[in-house]
């Protein structure tokens, strides 16, 4: 039902639809895909995403993350890209996105790493850059209900938050919701790649870091997303008071998702 979908270029890439829902309805499959960032794919890869008739990307990193890691367009894939507002977006190229410069000055332990990510989780849902790009993305998802695929650096933080918000909004159960968050185990070797990102990260910020203080950083824990939810609370009043959606979007929402 929830599928993974393997990549050899693109991490944690799954369509997060198909969940059941209390009326009897589902999640569609096949329209909401999630994943990290698509800056190596190939052109077999952009072959085969423009297959899934995936037309909007949500790309929830800041600008030098962007830049960095930029999404190849072709004659094959060039979907329409949602990005932060510029009044809430980094404006300088060269620095470092927000947990990148906590990993470079703050970063020495495990405890380290796990504060600063319940600490990232509870305020990305009040964040005016996440929220406004979130609301752009799902009235136009209302309108529209295309195939998209939300992403970040890693797919699993601000993605997960994100992606939690719309199943909540479509009815799903908070215990499928937090199933779906924690698929990421399910699609990641984190024990493979964790001595890869350890040694490419001591390579571009110029100094070490124990293998066991990254690894809250990049996992997924329950914790992590709860302290998102209990800044979202209801998500029906957080959808209509921070993300300004109004009750028509919300069911139009549900009309092009849910079968």
């Amino acid at each position: 039902m929830h599928r993974i979908l393997k990549f050899d270029n693109i991490l944690n890439v799954r369509d997060y639809g198909g969940h059941d829902l209390q009326d009897g309805r589902k999640v569609v499959l096949g329209k909401l895909f999630r994943g990290a960032q698509l800056s190596s794919m190939s052109r077999a890869e952009q072959l085969r995403l423009a297959g899934l008739d995936i037309s909007l990307l949500i790309d929830l990193r800041y600008l030098p993350e962007r830049e960095r890691q930029s999404t190849p367009m072709s004659d094959i894939f060039r979907p329409e890209i949602f990005e932060f507002e510029a009044a809430h977006d980094q404006t300088d190229p060269n620095e470092l996105a927000p947990h990148e410069a906590f990993a470079i000055n703050e970063l020495n332990t495990a405890d380290d790493a796990r504060r600063y990510m319940l600490g990232s989780y509870h305020d990305r849902p009040l964040d005016a850059g996440f929220a406004g790009l979130t609301a752009k993305s799902l009235k136009r998802m209302a309108v529209t209900g295309e195939g998209a695929y939300v992403h970040c650096a890693a797919g699993k933080d601000r993605t997960g938050t994100f992606s939690a918000i719309l199943l909540m909004l479509l009815g799903v159960s908070p215990d499928d919701v937090m199933q779906e968050y924690m698929r990421t185990q399910d699609a990641v070797d984190l024990d493979t790649i964790i001595p890869l990102i350890t040694k490419k990260m001591e390579k571009r910020y110029d100094r070490s870091f124990a293998a066991d203080a990254l690894r809250p950083y990049f996992h997924v824990e329950p914790a992590y997303l709860e302290n998102s939810l209990r800044v979202i609370g209801d998500v029906e009043t957080y959808a209509r008071e921070v993300l300004v959606l109004s009750s028509k979007e919300i069911d139009d929402l549900r009309a092009n998702y849910t079968r």
